[in-house]
């Protein structure tokens, strides 16, 4: 498992972080749920409780609770954070909000958009894991985003074998997420070995009754699929 990301440096380019008033390498506090969508969506004041759960016992390992909009994360410097993800979130913005208001559009979207989509997503869920403690040494269930992910994401590549889907599913909530570190196989499916499992991960976001999710599982040996009722 990398330990880049408790460094001081930027978790996408690797610049050291200064401090805010730097010029170059000053860091920033990213939004995980960026402004235009938390006003969208009207969650900016709503609380939320980060939770994480042991899955065998149900023991909770790690709480917090806060608004909104003071989820942020204070690993990224502000050349990236104002330059190539404030590029990604105004492209990606005019294609996401149809998305939200009516999910199934997702059928309708064409190669570039899907791509561009995807891309968001997965920016957004790595940046969530990195600023929780389901990425935290120490931690049993910890599933952070591999360092070189995060580095293709900046580069504008999509990282092999990470996977991106999306679906409509009603929901009460106005925003959501899930960080899950469990998988399912079927009674004939060759065993899953450990190490694999360690270095894989799965995040779903959830805005209104549009759902995406991130799936990585570090073989090739293995092929995803979507259990229909399974996960809620």
């Amino acid at each position: 498992m990398s330990k880049s990301f408790r460094q001081k440096s930027c978790v996408f380019c690797g610049c050291t972080l200064r401090s805010k008033k730097a010029r170059s390498g000053g860091k920033s506090n990213e939004h995980i749920i960026p402004n235009w969508l938390m006003d969208h969506l009207g969650v900016r004041d709503m609380t939320i409780t980060p939770t994480v759960t042991e899955v065998a016992s149900g023991r909770i390992v790690d709480f917090r609770q806060h608004a909104v909009s003071a989820f942020v994360a204070g690993t990224v410097c502000g050349q990236c954070n104002n330059g190539w993800m404030s590029r990604l979130e105004g492209d990606a913005k005019p294609v996401l909000i149809p998305l939200i208001e009516d999910p199934h559009r997702l059928e309708e979207l064409d190669l570039v958009q899907r791509t561009l989509i995807a891309r968001w997503t997965l920016k957004t869920a790595a940046m969530l894991n990195r600023a929780s403690a389901y990425s935290a040494p120490g931690n049993s269930m910890s599933r952070p985003v591999p360092d070189d992910h995060l580095k293709e994401i900046m580069d504008g590549r999509f990282p092999s074998g990470v996977a991106v889907v999306g679906c409509r599913y009603p929901s009460m909530k106005p925003l959501d997420w899930l960080q899950f570190g469990t998988w399912i196989t079927p009674s004939n499916s060759i065993p899953l070995l450990e190490d694999d499992r360690n270095r894989s991960y799965k995040i779903a976001l959830a805005f209104r009754d549009l759902v995406l999710a991130v799936v990585y599982y570090p073989s090739a040996e293995y092929h995803y699929a979507v259990i229909e009722g399974h996960y809620v």
